[in-house]
């Protein structure tokens, strides 16, 4: 029986372009890595990321499809703005694959509190006031 370590790194800074090279070498874990680098250090333009990750969504390899869900989440975070409309509707019907659900209704979340933080806010203590046996 042999036991394995499996250390966390950061991606390297990456381009829209980067993630489509490395899906058209179908380098898959290139592409993961290129499509987190693109998400997490706001390189390039906003719009271009959030539209190659909506294409991502329906791509045909499932690891992809979730990590475009949880990019969508993060560029709410580092740009503090998305298509919301586009994404929120793209993100909630993708919510139907059992793959892509969860990452989904995270990224869900992250918009809401990266582009909505008040309502969020709200929200959250409403979900306490009705639920308090939660609160622990």
């Amino acid at each position: 029986m042999s036991h394995q370590h499996h250390t966390f790194h950061n991606p390297p800074s990456a381009t829209p372009a980067d993630v489509r090279t490395a899906l058209d070498r179908e380098d898959i874990s290139a592409a993961l890595n290129a499509m987190v680098g693109c998400a997490l250090y706001g390189d390039g333009d906003w719009k271009e990321s959030q539209d190659l990750y909506l294409a991502l969504l329906d791509h045909n390899d499932h690891q992809v499809q979730t990590l475009a869900a949880t990019c969508l989440g993060h560029l709410a975070r580092v740009y503090g703005r998305l298509d919301e409309g586009l994404v929120v509707a793209a993100l909630r019907e993708r919510r139907v694959r059992p793959h892509v659900k969860g990452t989904a209704t995270d990224a869900l979340e992250d918009i809401e509190l990266f582009l909505h933080p008040q309502r969020a806010r709200w929200r959250g203590r409403l979900w306490r006031l009705a639920r308090p046996w939660t609160w622990f």
